[in-house]
């Protein structure tokens, strides 16, 4: 039995030793974190949908409100992942662009060392003792790697995968061919330099250029739920019959346009699911105008979702 637990427990820890060799152990973290209670409400969405639980009906003082329907819960799932996963994305991605900032100061002082006459590894182990902000651990990092007996390549490529950008993927193969080469190694590192900061002002100006439309989605879900608003609190009532919005707030109980005609809660109910998918998709676009990618889009998502909720819940659905 002994014999058979040792393997399991050595891949456990092989695992765990590339998730932080590659910088994914906290990614991997996060990810756990975020869906347990994504679980539990998806649990909660189920029980409420059978009937297992009942809403709650929440007071404010001057309005109240149904929660825990099984859509509430499926939301409040939502919610977390996104939340949870979205700022995490957030502050990774603005290490990773203060990462990019600094980088070709350390291509640079690599390339002043060598001129100086020292070798490739003695000039990252003294470039380990400057000051780059935020990539200065990383740089003690390789040094360390280094010292422990890695190459040179090895450490440099390992850095390159726990930070993972275009920049500095390019900018650390050029390095690695130019130690390999030989020859002139410091015009090589200065040329990489250059390049790197030349890209990275090209990044800045198109991120900046696209702070417009990241503005222009915003006031476009913001006039999006102003007319749904007026729509829900004037327009709908007067046509299908006044208190009918009231009944919208067990939206996620009850069924749209079962027996009768259309009522105001079966259009409420309907507008609802329709902000939320926009809200969702809305987000992501966002992102991709933002950074390029949908990831980037989740910390959106989640701010775009919420908000929506909030109105319809507490605003447009509150008693």
């Amino acid at each position: 039995m002994e014999k058979e637990k040792e393997p399991d427990v050595g891949k456990k820890q092989g695992i765990i030793k590339r998730l932080t060799h590659s910088g994914q152990l906290t990614r991997f973290i996060i990810y756990i974190a975020a869906s347990i209670p994504a679980i539990i409400f998806i649990f909660l969405s189920l029980f409420s949908f059978l009937k297992v639980i009942n809403p709650l009906n929440i007071d404010l003082g001057d309005t109240s409100f149904i929660f825990g329907t099984p859509v509430d819960f499926l939301l409040m799932a939502i919610f977390i992942f996104t939340g949870v996963y979205g700022f995490y994305e957030f502050m990774r991605l603005r290490r990773v662009r203060k990462i990019d900032e600094r980088f070709p100061d350390f291509v640079r002082d690599l390339s002043e060392s060598r001129r100086a006459g020292m070798t490739f590894t003695k000039a990252i182990m003294y470039s380990s003792n400057g000051n780059y902000g935020v990539l200065t651990p990383e740089i003690q990092k390789i040094a360390r790697q280094i010292s422990w007996g890695s190459s040179v390549d090895s450490a440099l490529n390992a850095f390159a995968k726990r930070v993972n950008t275009k920049l500095i993927n390019r900018t650390v193969s050029l390095i690695i061919e130019a130690s390999r080469s030989g020859g002139n190694v410091a015009d090589v590192l200065d040329a990489a330099s250059k390049d790197a900061r030349e890209i990275k002002l090209i990044e800045s100006e198109r991120r900046a250029s696209m702070l417009t439309y990241v503005a222009i989605v915003y006031v476009g879900l913001g006039v999006f739920l102003l007319i749904i608003l007026v729509l829900c609190k004037s327009l709908i009532p007067s046509m299908l019959g006044e208190g009918s919005a009231q009944a919208a707030s067990a939206y996620g109980a009850v069924g749209i346009g079962g027996g009768g005609g259309m009522k105001a809660a079966d259009v409420i109910g309907l507008f609802f699911y329709a902000s939320i998918v926009q809200s969702f998709g809305m987000g992501l676009v966002t992102g991709v105008f933002e950074e390029g990618n949908i990831i980037s889009g989740v910390k959106h998502t989640f701010i775009m979702m919420l908000i929506t909720w909030i109105l319809f819940k507490i605003v447009i659905m509150g008693i």
